[in-house]
């Protein structure tokens, strides 16, 4: 009754290949049985399938004076078996690299690299044996790939080896592009100029806090990073820039990684993604924290609004394992988060107050003294600043942001213009104070804008209210 009744069963791709690997295998007549195996995951692509770097790596070998274990001799690309069904036939490689090989390229990149290409890879070591490697797409994965390896049997560990050198030469490779570059993540790459436009005559603060925050470099300093080691404290400083809005701390952020810059070390500067994406403020941080430490440079990771990086409770965990705990990023150069908070009392305690998660924070504040003051005056003042015509102003300004002082000097100045006058006078920069303050005390009367009610409204409609 049921002779006629055939069963489905489902094959997966992994099966298929590993089959078709072990015919190729023996087709080859390569030596003894294979040992097929998934290769486990390293680092962010997978570099034995990558042509340049294996063209490199044959290269470097050819140089060195001993042989090292999982050199390299040569490879060669094969076509996929029948048994393979078609699958890894296409070398495709799906997107285009930076020159660092760390971050896919954007329109108007040089130097770029194609992605590692999928396909069907024969790799002969200098000791006399030779690999099987496939990397095809298989929608059953996360990623929608998967690599399958076949070895002759105990050569694992020399395969190990192989992936070794491969990612030290892909790490040295992305450290050297890496050198003096400032990398935007989550934002866009127009503000690498605006950052390496910012010098430090842009930045008016007190001396002292000044120096409070240029001294937190010293993390970069090789006695300090030896200090880190020999306590076994990954080397990441966190420093929290605090103050309300308008004192400087962006500019100083940004004149902080145009100085880092120079010095030949690499930023980091981390935007919040837009809602629509799917990765959240801190994978963002997260992320980039990761890349610090393995750039193996000295690195300065700025952010601003730092509190909306570490606020999402489901998160809280990760975030306090990252900056002071079991996943926190040890890079052997350094790294200094320096990160700004408008509002620190939205900080959970446990990563404000808790030395380590932050080791340290300073407040840029308002104006406090009138020689700071003066400062002020003469940096947006520039060249027309006369200092018998608007220091007098410098006493009644202190207590205010640095913002304050440039709108006031900007809005002097365009009084000046409409009076038909070049000279900025002590009496436009105190008509400007007066009228930003009274627009800044209107906003605060929030009844005067909302909108009439209803009954008000009737009359206008010829209805009696």
């Amino acid at each position: 009754m049921f002779q006629d009744l055939s069963i489905a069963m489902p094959i997966l791709r992994v099966e298929v290949v590993s089959a078709a690997l072990r015919s190729l295998w023996h087709e080859l007549e390569l030596e003894g049985e294979p040992l097929i195996f998934i290769p486990p995951v390293h680092g962010r692509m997978y570099t034995e399938h990558h042509p340049t770097l294996l063209h490199l790596l044959i290269e470097e070998g050819q140089k060195g004076q001993r042989e090292r274990s999982g050199q390299l001799a040569a490879w060669e690309r094969l076509e996929a078996p029948a048994a393979a069904h078609g699958i890894g036939a296409t070398e495709e490689a799906n997107f285009l690299y930076k020159a660092n090989f760390l971050r896919e390229a954007e329109p108007g990149d040089r130097g770029t690299v194609p992605a590692t290409a999928m396909g069907w890879l024969k790799q002969d070591f200098v000791a006399g044996w030779s690999a099987l490697s496939v990397y095809f797409y298989d929608p059953n994965e996360s990623d929608q790939s998967r690599r399958l390896v076949a070895l002759p049997p105990g050569r694992q560990d020399d395969w190990l080896a192989f992936i070794e050198l491969l990612d030290n030469l892909h790490t040295e490779i992305a450290s050297r592009e890496r050198h003096g570059r400032i990398e935007i993540i989550g934002g866009s790459d127009d503000l690498i100029e605006v950052i390496e436009r910012t010098t430090f005559d842009d930045v008016v603060l007190p001396e002292a806090t000044l120096a409070q925050v240029v001294a937190q470099r010293r993390i970069f300093d090789p006695k300090m990073l030896s200090r880190y080691a020999s306590l076994r404290v990954p080397r990441l400083r966190k420093v929290l820039l605090i103050g309300p809005p308008g004192t400087g701390k962006t500019t100083l952020l940004k004149a902080e990684g145009a100085h880092h810059v120079k010095q030949g070390g690499l930023v980091f500067y981390v935007c919040a993604p837009p809602k629509n994406q799917s990765a959240t403020s801190w994978q963002q941080l997260s992320y980039a924290l990761r890349s610090s430490a393995e750039s193996n440079l000295p690195t300065l990771v700025l952010v601003e609004d730092f509190e909306m990086f570490v606020s999402d409770p489901h998160e809280l965990q990760m975030v306090l394992n990252t900056l002071d705990g079991v996943a926190t990023p040890d890079n052997p150069a350094g790294t200094l988060l320096l990160a700004t908070s408008n509002d620190p009392e939205k900080i959970d305690h446990r990563i404000r107050d808790r030395p380590g998660r932050v080791d340290v924070l300073i407040e840029i504040g308002p104006v406090e003294d009138v020689e700071l003051a003066v400062r002020f005056l003469q940096h947006f003042l520039g060249s027309t600043y006369q200092e018998e015509e608007h220091a007098s102003v410098a006493p009644l300004l202190v207590g205010q942001p640095g913002s304050h002082f440039r709108e006031v000097c900007i809005a002097g100045a365009m009084r000046a213009l409409d009076q038909d006058r070049d000279e900025i006078q002590r009496d436009d920069l105190l008509w400007a104070h007066e009228i930003i303050l009274n627009g800044r005390a209107l906003a605060t009367q929030t009844d005067r804008f909302l909108p009439p009610s209803v009954r008000k409204r009737a009359g206008f409609f010829g209805k009696k209210p």
